[in-house]
């Protein structure tokens, strides 16, 4: 028996003298020679235990208890295990402790297990849960867990056989999960799979599962709890870069370009799972292609090898030859392939991916993928093919030169005289880098390109490496390649950069060969086609800035014209206010001051409104009664369509709270009964209606959102209506039905943008000429009490205490003044700086500072929570109020306020700051 064991049994002397170990525990703790260590002090040889949890365990075990605990230390050989630990007494004839049994059991495994488990639920990409009851062979699990394996939820909670869940796995997976279940259930512990199981649609999703087998105290297997976890990104990625090693190494054996050709395609297709792969030889003069025989995924595909016009199947020619990768997710719909549909659809192509290769800046080649489904090509996938591309071209390049060489070599004995000179005039013509180099990589010889390429005299090149003239950043990947190639290997594609004399650097593609001892070499100057590339992406990027600013172009005149009248206004009632003083007429200033404000506030919305298109407005949700908020709203709706709109108000009975923005909420609500008013251009009538709301798991799925409680704020019209096409794009920016001049199709994408960053959701209920309804899904508050009303702000804020200091941080120095003069008329002493090293340095000084103030966006490379984080490094409980005109993601970033902190948006009243100020420095 205890050589049979896996656990580490030992024997000790009540002092805890090491006098026997297991066969068990010496392969366990990786102990040659037991002699060695008999005798030792355990707490001496066990390296890596907590000295006290040990000790506490052998004083339990001598006064005839059982001490236990668990720890890492590690083997004789420096191993670190994870061992759980009981130490119990053995008693002599007087049942005294006489001795000492210790036996540690390797939990090394079962804890990484419980560990990926406890990682996997962190990370959010759980696909479901199950427990097996083994000896019945019951199967449970979660929702998700029924929806990964295609399974009836319903049935899965009173149980299935394992069989059930096994049927959806991969063919070629099954075995490897049967093998690594029976061997969990067989010895208990972790289980760990990764396989495929089929989607709905027939395709497959790879998958991790992680589990633990239960034994019971016979060691029988009792219950199997796991969970399922979302590796198919990371796993297809995997593969991925497996099939370019793969094809990579598959394209160093072969010779002809069929073969060369036949081979990307199959990688190509396989690894994308389309219908069709291959590859074509272009004449960019003719703009025609002539496909090698390509890769089907079935016989139900049929080859599309031989010679096409490309002009027979639409435009994108055109791309191809700006060296412009083409993905196209439906022919159907891209107007580059309108004219080549039909036929495009006899070669069952649905969607295509074509990538060009170029030679001479000419279009030499096509690779491409074909589906006989629509398609949307990810940029993983482009990114996959056009590495396939470049491979294979290579390799194409390759068997050319080869072909070429041999077919030289064929002829060698009739031409040496001949081959010498034309081999001369190459090498001395060459645009590419040739150079012969001993297998340490010092050069022997080189063309006449090295002088015409970088500048460097072919002295000053030979008898030394190339490591003075290569980027610092690729001089060790340089050194791996002349490693690889002193060790036989060739190497092909390898790219770095070569310093110039000017001080500049160019970009190379290198080709090298070992031939008895030496290195062979050639490198293509690709600099022009990388700065091509880059100004190739920047064009892309400008196209795709210009099309954002033709869309955004639609609003320019709305905008301009509002904030012009809107600073008319203030600007005109700066101008009367002084006229006045000058008149001595100081009565009438109030009402010049109030005219001032009411357009600076008009401003501030607008600029919500626009942060809210963009679903990056700072919200300030606060516990708000919907039937309230309406009613407020109601007589303003009424003046706003006007008399021939009837407006009806149901409010329902016991209507929940919600948190939400109340302020949005309301600009919302008019922006819907505007759009109402304006389907029913003839009147009609518009019901304004709440409710609350349980959304279950059928609503969910029709909601696209979190299941619970929700209240609705629905308005609905007796218009015109919708068409499905329109309601399917109703939310996207800038889309509108209105005739132009007349809408920018901004208002629903606000609407939705606001209510989807309050956690609700927003759906649209329409036929033509049926009217429409637009429903607001808003989740139920559970905090207590609802919505009073807003308690105006004292008119004026306490005073400071003694020695109270604030600092202020802004940029913009008109800002910084008017805080500061507020701030001091309250009685605080005030610190000013502009920028925030300048604010940094001030907070790492020994000045009070009681509160910190200050703009998020801020100039000389650090922002202010930037600042406010390093300032906390000194003084953890420094109490910050964040400014900010733009959005809370600004103050944020992807990480929460922490407590202290707090934010304002601008424009703000300064008794709004004045009171925040003193409450936040109250403690409030």
């Amino acid at each position: 028996m205890l050589a049979s064991s896996p656990d580490c049994i030992k024997v000790l002397d009540l002092d805890g003298t090491l006098r026997f170990m297991s066969e068990g525990g010496l392969r366990a703790m990786e102990i040659d020679d037991f002699a060695a260590f008999k005798g030792c002090h355990w707490p001496d040889f066990c390296h890596g235990y907590e000295r006290g949890a040990l000790q506490a365990a052998l004083a339990t075990a001598r006064a005839g208890g059982r001490g236990h605990f668990q720890g890492y230390a590690d083997t004789v050989k420096g191993n670190r295990r994870y061992w759980d630990v009981v130490v119990t007494p053995m008693l002599d004839a007087g049942g005294r402790p006489d001795r000492l049994l210790a036996i540690s059991r390797d939990v090394t495994e079962a804890r990484a297990a419980g560990e990926r488990i406890g990682l996997a639920l962190d990370t959010g990409v759980v696909l479901g849960t199950w427990v097996w009851d083994v000896a019945r062979d019951q199967l449970t699990g979660d929702a998700r867990f029924a929806d990964t394996f295609g399974l009836d939820p319903e049935a899965l909670t009173t149980g299935l056989a394992l069989r059930a869940a096994a049927a959806a796995i991969h063919p070629d997976d099954l075995a490897q999960v049967a093998e690594r279940v029976g061997q969990a259930v067989s010895r208990g512990g972790p289980y760990r799979a990764e396989y495929r199981v089929r989607r709905p649609d027939g395709s497959w999703r790879w998958i991790e599962a992680n589990g633990h087998c239960e034994l019971d105290p016979a060691g029988e297997p009792t219950r199997f709890p796991g969970i399922l976890i979302d590796i198919d990104s990371r796993k297809r990625q995997e593969l991925r870069q497996a099939a370019l090693i793969e094809l990579g190494d598959h394209l160093r054996g072969l010779s002809h370009p069929a073969a060369i050709a036949a081979a990307a395609s199959q990688v190509l297709g396989a690894a994308l799972q389309v219908s069709r792969a291959g590859y074509g030889s272009v004449d960019a003069a003719r703009e025609v292609i002539e496909i090698e025989p390509d890769w089907c995924a079935g016989p139900g595909i049929a080859s599309v090898a031989g010679r096409h016009a490309f002009r027979d199947f639409g435009s994108y020619i055109d791309d191809l030859k700006r060296n412009e990768v083409v993905a196209i997710p439906d022919v159907r719909q891209d107007p580059r392939t309108g004219a080549g549909v039909a036929r495009l659809g006899a070669l069952q192509i649905r969607a295509l991916l074509n990538v060009p290769l170029m030679k001479d800046g000419r279009l030499a080649a096509v690779v491409l993928a074909h589906t006989d489904a629509e398609h949307p090509w990810t940029e993983e996938e482009v990114a996959f093919a056009r590495a396939v591309a470049d491979r294979t071209w290579a390799a194409m390049e390759q068997a050319r030169a080869g072909a070429e060489l041999q077919r030289i070599n064929e002829t060698l004995e009739q031409q040496v005289a001949v081959r010498t000179q034309e081999r001369d005039g190459i090498w001395n013509a060459s645009q590419d880098l040739l150079g012969v180099a001993d297998a340490h990589g010092v050069w022997l010889s080189v063309n006449p390109a090295w002088t015409d390429k970088l500048g460097w005299s072919r002295e000053e090149i030979l008898g030394r490496t190339s490591e003075w003239l290569e980027h610092p950043e690729d001089r060790a990947a340089t050194h791996v390649a002349v490693i690889r190639l002193a060790g036989g290997s060739r190497v092909a594609d390898f790219e770095n950069r070569f310093r110039t004399r000017n001080g500049g650097y160019r970009s190379f593609s290198w080709v090298a060969v070992p031939v008895e001892g030496k290195l062979f070499c050639s490198a293509r100057d690709i600099t022009e086609q990388k700065l091509a590339a880059e100004r190739l992406a920047r064009a892309e990027e400008a196209l795709r800035q210009s099309q954002k600013m033709e869309a955004v172009g639609q609003l320019t005149g709305g905008v301009a014209h509002d904030f012009n009248n809107l600073l008319t206004g203030i600007t005109g009632s700066l101008e009367l206010m002084s006229l006045r003083i000058g008149q001595g007429r100081i009565s009438e200033l109030e009402h010049y001051v109030a005219a001032a404000q009411g357009a600076a506030r008009r401003a501030a919305a607008l600029t919500h409104r626009l942060l809210a298109f963009s679903r990056r407005q700072t919200l300030a949700p606060s516990p708000t009664n919907i039937n309230r908020l309406v009613a407020g709203m109601e007589e303003l709706i009424r003046r706003t369509v006007g008399p021939e709109i009837e407006v009806e108000v149901v409010g329902a009975a016991g209507l929940w709270p919600a948190l939400i923005d109340a302020n949005q909420l309301e600009n919302a609500l008019l922006n819907l009964c505007i759009n109402a008013r304006d389907a029913m251009p003839e009147g009609g009538r518009i019901t304004i209606e709440t409710a609350n709301r349980w959304l279950d798991e059928q609503a969910i799925r029709e909601q696209d959102t979190a299941p619970g409680q929700y209240l609705s704020l629905c308005v609905t019209d007796t218009g015109t209506g919708m068409a499905p096409e329109v309601i399917e794009r109703a939310f996207d920016p800038f889309f509108t039905t209105k005739p132009l001049g007349q809408g920018t199709g901004l208002g629903l994408s606000m609407i939705y943008g606001f209510v989807r960053q309050s956690g609700g959701q927003v759906r649209i209920y329409s036929e033509p000429g049926q009217g429409t309804t637009m429903c607001l899904y808003l989740p139920r508050h559970h905090g207590p009490g609802e919505e009073s009303a807003r308690p105006d702000l004292p008119s004026a804020a306490p005073g400071a205490g003694k020695g109270e200091t604030v600092l202020v941080v802004d940029d913009e120095a008109t800002i910084r003044q008017l805080i500061s003069e507020v701030l001091e008329e309250l009685g605080y002493a005030v610190l000013e700086a502009e920028d925030g090293a300048g604010g940094l340095g001030i907070l790492q000084s020994d000045a009070r500072i009681d509160l910190l103030v200050t703009d998020v966006g801020l100039t000389g490379g650090m922002n202010g929570r930037q600042m406010a984080d390093a300032a906390r490094l000194a003084r953890p409980d420094l109490k910050v109020l964040f400014i900010t005109g733009y959005a809370e993601n600004a103050v944020m970033g992807s990480r929460p306020l922490e407590a202290g902190m707090h934010v304002l948006t601008k424009p703000f009243a300064m008794d709004i700051l004045a009171h925040r100020v003193t409450t936040l420095i109250a403690g409030g």
